[in-house]
């Protein structure tokens, strides 16, 4: 299970450099499509505790509605899930 910070999805294409501008991240930008929507991601934590930190760092870079995703291999489940699976603790 590894945790990653959403920073953003759009219906429209748009490339990742134009997001590591906009909140200026200089870290790889991941992205997916799903659900019709094209989602970008950063970070990799095994720690929730550890993806929740970097989240309030991308939110302080201007990213508001940054917020933790969990996936088990490829698959994304649920953070609940994850930390079920993991065995770690929910922090506010």
């Amino acid at each position: 299970v590894n945790y990653n910070v959403q920073i953003g999805a759009f219906k429209n294409a748009i490339q990742s450099d134009v997001l590591a501008k906009m909140f200026k991240i200089t870290e790889t930008i991941k992205s997916e499509m799903a659900e019709g929507l094209n989602k970008f991601m950063v970070g990799n934590f095994s720690e929730y505790k550890d993806a929740r930190s970097h989240r309030e760092v991308i939110k302080q870079k201007g990213c508001s509605t940054a917020f933790v995703v969990a996936y088990n291999g490829a698959k994304r489940i649920t953070v609940q899930e994850a930390l079920m699976i993991t065995n770690q603790k929910w922090f506010k």
